[in-house]
């Protein structure tokens, strides 16, 4: 009985932490399409403050965002090396049993 509630508890912990993340996601997902959409909307159509303008500052990608983006690809690329290696590795283990 206990190592099927410890079993047990183990999925519920997963679950758990799985719905926390998707309740972050639809947060803040409601906060851009509800409060963030009218704002820019009226600044992008609005405005007769700087039309295109505002447009191509807010399509510009700051210099973090462009090192962050660098930093992921890295990152992705090294997993991808990666799960190749360990793809061959299992394979030569599977063949020498």
């Amino acid at each position: 009985m206990k190592m099927r509630i410890t079993a047990y508890w183990k999925v519920v912990l997963k679950r758990f932490v799985d719905s926390m993340a998707l309740h972050l996601l639809l947060s803040v997902q409601n906060l851009v399409n509800r409060d963030m959409e009218e704002e820019i909307v009226s600044e992008l159509m609005g405005s007769q403050r700087g039309g295109p303008d505002v447009l191509q500052r807010m399509l510009e990608e700051s210099p973090s965002a462009a090192r962050k983006r660098e930093r992921l690809n890295r990152s992705i690329k090294t997993l991808k090396e990666s799960k190749e290696v360990v793809a061959q590795i299992m394979d030569r283990i599977t063949v020498a049993d």
